[in-house]
């Protein structure tokens, strides 16, 4: 052991002996490579630090149908409703129908109504991707022909990490049937609790689709406890404007995130009252909510970029 720490000993002193003598005899050069190396590093650092945050895609595809891409790639679909003729409820203002759909990682259904599960079924068996809903709803999806393993069954409180997108499951004051199967009695069968969901994605950005919840004190615990930096409120039920607007403020309960607020849940043909517009104006006529959050009237297929600051579209 003696033997090797003196021969260690030796090759530290040659080499740094040879070192002092390049410094000594080409200075300048010397200097400069130790200047070059550290502005290198310095760089690095800072375009480190200053790299801007990737953005997520969110679309809103008519009523309730946002299509969410993370800045991983991930497409996660909110109550898919289509454009399409085989559909029980026809979104005829979204741009899509099931030919259309090809890649989805992730669905999330708040309730058995048709024109909230829309054609959810349909999708997952088309692409394989997974559904987030109640037990008693699972039951009725694998009836419609969905494979039980790609039903992720839970409830308000449930969590749930997929592919590391992870969502929380909550409340939503809202009924839950689902249509009459062929076959079955014709009654509408129980859907379990309606639900919103909570979801967050790689970069930490978290957006809220509220189903078609009414007003409820159950927004500022959302708001304390998870922190939406983005909520999508019903406004033709549910919710009416005017109440959609309030819900926003509720969210901000403790909550310092929210900067953007859409309406979801409306059409175009729905009474002038209960249109998008209406709600960006009630949003800004609540001062709890000027200069803090911003509302959006989307277009049916129109695309937003949305980072943990900022919503641009």
């Amino acid at each position: 052991m003696r033997f090797h720490h003196i021969r260690w000993l030796h090759i530290w002193a040659v080499v740094t002996t040879g070192l002092l003598l390049i410094a000594v005899a080409f200075p300048q050069q010397w200097t400069g490579t130790l200047t070059s190396a550290r502005m290198r590093f310095a760089s690095a650092g800072r375009a480190f630090a200053q790299s801007p945050e990737a953005p997520a895609r969110l679309e809103w595809l008519g009523w309730q149908f946002f299509r969410l891409t993370s800045p991983g790639g991930k497409i996660i679909l909110f109550n898919p409703s289509l454009n399409d003729p085989k559909a029980a409820f026809v979104n005829r203002e979204s741009p899509l129908n099931l030919e259309q759909i090809d890649r989805v990682d992730l669905i999330l259904i708040s309730s058995g109504h048709a024109d909230d599960q829309g054609m959810a079924a349909e999708i997952s068996q088309k692409t394989g991707a997974p559904i987030i809903t109640t037990f008693e709803l699972a039951n009725w999806l694998v009836a419609k022909g969905v494979a039980s393993d790609k039903i992720l069954r839970g409830e308000p409180g449930s969590r749930f990490d997929v592919g590391g997108i992870k969502v929380q499951v909550v409340n939503s004051v809202h009924g839950s049937g689902a249509p009459t199967l062929p076959g079955s009695l014709p009654s509408a069968v129980y859907g379990g609790p309606a639900l919103g969901f909570i979801v967050t994605l790689e970069t930490g950005l978290k957006i809220y689709h509220a189903g078609s919840t009414a007003l409820t004190q159950d927004l500022k615990l959302y708001a304390q406890l998870y922190k939406p930096h983005v909520a999508l409120l019903p406004i033709a039920s549910g919710l009416m404007p005017d109440e959609a607007a309030l819900a926003a403020e509720f969210l901000l309960t403790d909550n310092p995130n929210l900067h953007s607020v859409f309406p979801q849940h409306h059409a175009s043909f729905l009474p002038p009252e209960l249109r998008g517009d209406v709600f960006v104006k009630e949003v800004a006529a609540r001062r709890a909510l000027a200069g803090r959050v911003k509302a959006f009237n989307p277009q049916p297929g129109q695309m937003f970029l949305i980072t943990t600051r900022e919503t641009k579209g």
